[in-house]
């Protein structure tokens, strides 16, 4: 036996036959209410399309008798049937240009003659298509093309011109197009009348368009006029009853010359038998339903009054529900208050309560749903009510839309991330790509992670969102790097802030050395032994030079300095030069704050050749420390912002970083705990600020800025730190190291393992994976990539 879905009770039997037999009464009465109320209807309507009818027919006249009256005018001139040269000037053309100004409806002006040759003004402000076609400028009003006969060629030769009519570009051609064979031309010198031709497509408008015509007396010319039709659509338009009625002009082959709504809705609509019906009626004028694509409407046919030979037909079309909707509403009415006597009458109304309440219940439940974001698990809700069942699939459709909805959030907010790392990245030509690259990585370990079932057998990633969750981490990793200065991120040398110093101090030296020299030579003038004092110059001057050649060598910071090596650069400071200029004069405000002078600064002045004065330190203004505590920060801040003490900086023992330009780049990580932590991240987001901020911790609390351990940092946050170093070695763009190989890339992270900053069961995974070769196949150079052997390591 086969299911049966749907059983009804004896009481909404009975309550479904009460309501069959009052409709059928309801019925009768309506029925009769509305066949008089529909001839009301129509009678209105025909006397209104009658009016209509009539405005748009004086609305062809007037364009047909403006056009007329344009090609009289213009055959006149004996001029007009010249065909002016590559670098001739048709005497009418302001006329012609004045005329196609005044009348937007038309396209084109133009001349042409049996023998080919042709003479046009096209406004290229009558569509954008035309503009897009000729790749006119909006500066370019109009384009006159002109085809004459040149060196027994016929050619075609194209100006744009500016509203001034001067020319702006040309164009020169072999001409394809002859007039002469135009059906225009043919029709026009069959006749002496002005012609109208039957609408047809414009190839340079993609729209259609007609052309009024004449053969100009006494010559071999026909003058035109081509007219757009989308004026006389638009015109059409304004004169719509209803927004979805419809409106047509169209001649005996039944070619339609414009229509108000290009004829979407109307596409099975037969003219001609149309125009049987009128011709059967005797009159300029019928009406009659009909029905198009099962939809009926009310038809008005209308012979217009034309001055050309083919005659021209209205058909105005109005949706037949429209028509009646003003008199429905009676109808509605009285429906409403027979079923209200019905529904008063009826002891049912609980169960029809019944019949509502479970499915609206369950509706409530599915919506429910959608409030918890829990899109994927809303299901249709079946019901034989109709309301209740679009109102189901409404839900499931706003479930569907609402997961996209938050599918293209989460891409808008993706790409706001990456965009703030691009830029983060942009700051530093030596950092570039470093944001870009920790995710990828991250998320490569990560996943061998997720997949071990062994070693991290309590580390899954379990869905998309704590995939997306770590990976936003990595992009977002480095945000505090938008407060660290490119000069600081981007040292070269120890001398280095927005430029090297180290020229300044070279150019105290060359004073020097030239100082010696003048000296030298004074003494000689003044008697002393020449030979002696040049020998003391050339020692002097030697000296000099090494001891430049080990402040330049200090400067480059490559090599580690010991006590040694600071003393001999302060034994070098204590040399002296004299200063013959005011140094207080042309700085900027910041420098004049810091410039601490004698109340005689008088020149000239000795000063040490190098030097750690007053004004090389910048005070630290911003002060965040008791804001980086509410965070659970502890690390020791400088007294100052910067030093910039030229013997302070050069007795950096390793690199080029001072202590207060260390606390400055790593002070990015804690102004990412700060940037990130105020930010209101969703619930499956919520983990995003441990994990991209701990991967300058270590496993044994040295780390900063939080000194965590191991047990306080969570998987994601191991694997990000193990990321974050293996990009900075193996990467080919910082200022202070040259690129290294993927081995030594490797031998130094095990070294990090060993001094347990880094972990070592991600680091084993990060090289029993292979993830390490992908990687490298991927982002380094290919002299960086060479044989690793891991069994060192495992």
């Amino acid at each position: 036996m086969g299911k049966v879905d749907i059983c009804m009770k004896i009481r909404p039997t009975v309550l479904t036959l009460f309501i069959l037999l009052t409709g059928i009464i309801i019925t009768i009465s309506l029925s009769l209410q509305y066949y008089f109320l529909k001839e009301l209807a129509f009678n209105a309507t025909d006397e209104n399309m009658t009016h209509i009818s009539e405005k748009i027919e004086q609305k062809i006249k007037n364009l047909d008798e403006k056009n007329n009256n344009i090609i009289s005018n213009l055959e006149l001139y004996k001029s007009i049937h010249g065909i002016p040269k590559k670098d001739e000037r048709h005497p009418l053309l302001p006329l012609i240009a004045n005329t196609l100004n005044n009348n937007k409806f038309i396209y084109a002006i133009y001349v042409g003659t049996v023998k080919g040759s042709f003479y046009e003004v096209i406004n290229l402000d009558i569509d954008k298509k035309l503009r897009d076609k000729y790749n006119a400028s909006k500066e370019m009003k109009w384009l006159v093309i002109k085809i004459y006969t040149e060196n027994e060629k016929r050619v075609q030769y194209e100006e744009f011109l500016d509203s001034s009519l001067k020319q702006i570009r040309s164009n020169k051609s072999l001409a394809t197009y002859d007039p002469s064979i135009r059906p225009w031309f043919k029709e026009a010198r069959k006749t002496h009348k002005i012609i109208k031709t039957d609408p047809y497509m414009y190839t340079n408008l993609e729209a259609k368009g007609t052309t009024y015509a004449k053969e100009v007396p006494n010559s071999n010319c026909v003058l035109g006029v081509d007219v757009s039709l989308t004026s006389m659509s638009n015109f059409l338009k304004t004169q719509l009853v209803f927004d979805d009625s419809e409106i047509y002009l169209f001649r005996d082959e039944n070619k339609v010359t414009a229509s108000a709504n290009q004829g979407k809705n109307y596409k099975n609509l037969d003219f001609e038998e149309l125009r049987k019906n009128l011709k059967t009626s005797n009159k300029n004028s019928s009406s009659k339903i009909i029905e198009i694509n099962e939809k009926k409407y009310f038809t008005y046919f209308s012979t217009l009054d034309s001055s050309y030979d083919k005659k021209e037909y209205l058909t105005v079309l109005l949706p037949l529900k429209r028509i009646m909707e003003p008199y429905n509403k009676d109808i509605l009415i009285s429906s409403f208050t027979t079923l209200l006597i019905l529904l008063l009458s009826t002891p049912l109304v609980w169960l029809a309560t019944k019949l509502l309440a479970v499915p609206i219940q369950n509706l409530a439940n599915e919506n429910r749903k959608i409030i918890n974001r829990k899109f994927k698990d809303v299901v249709f809700v079946k019901t034989n009510i109709k309301e209740l069942d679009d109102l189901s699939r409404s839900l499931v459709k706003l479930s569907i839309s609402m997961q996209k909805y938050e599918k293209d959030q989460k891409e808008l907010m993706d790409s706001f991330i990456k965009i703030i790392a691009s830029a983060i990245d942009a700051k530093s030509k030596y950092t570039g790509g470093h944001c870009e690259r920790v995710p990828e990585l991250s998320m490569m370990i990560a996943q061998a992670a997720s997949d071990d079932k062994e070693v991290f057998k309590d580390f899954i990633i379990k869905n998309e969102d704590e995939k997306r969750e770590l990976n936003i981490a990595a992009w977002l990793h480095d945000c505090g790097k938008v407060t660290t200065p490119e000069y600081v991120v981007d040292k070269a040398t120890k001398l280095e802030t927005i430029y090297n110093r180290i020229h300044e101090i070279r150019t105290r030296f060359e004073v020097i050395h030239r100082d010696m020299t003048i000296q030298t030579l004074t003494n000689i003038t003044n008697g002393a032994d020449e030979k002696e004092e040049k020998q003391k110059l050339q020692d002097s001057h030697k000296k000099l030079h090494e001891e430049y050649n080990c402040i330049a060598s200090a400067n480059i910071g490559g090599e580690f300095m010991d006590k040694e090596d600071i003393e001999k650069i302060k034994e070098i400071s204590k040399r002296t030069w004299t200063r013959n200029f005011d140094n207080s004069i042309g700085l900027s405000r910041d420098e004049r704050e810091r410039l601490q002078t004698n109340k005689n600064n008088t020149t000239p002045q000795v000063e040490k050749i190098l030097d750690d004065k007053i004004e090389h330190i910048v005070e630290r203004e911003l002060h965040m420390e008791k804001e980086y505590e509410k965070y659970g920060m502890n690390l020791d801040t400088p007294e100052h912002m910067y030093n910039f003490g030229e013997v302070y900086n050069l007795s950096i023992k390793r690199g080029t970083l001072t202590n207060e330009e260390r606390y400055k780049i790593n002070e990015h990580i804690m102004m990412s705990i700060v940037m990130l932590e105020q930010l209101p991240f969703l619930e499956n987001l919520k983990r995003v600020p441990e994990y991209a901020v701990a991967h300058h911790e270590t496993l044994i609390g040295t780390g900063y800025p939080r000194k965590l351990t191991k047990d306080q940092m969570s998987v994601p946050a191991r694997i990000l730190a193990v990321a974050d170093v293996f990009e900075a070695l193996t990467s080919s763009d910082r200022p202070y190291k040259e690129a290294k190989t993927l081995s030594e890339s490797i031998k130094i992270l095990s070294f990090m393992v060993k001094d347990q900053h880094l972990d070592k069961d991600i680091f084993e995974m990060f090289l029993k994976t292979g993830i390490y070769k992908d990687y490298a196949d991927k982002f380094l150079l290919k002299e960086q990539i060479d044989e690793v052997d891991i069994s060192k390591y495992i």
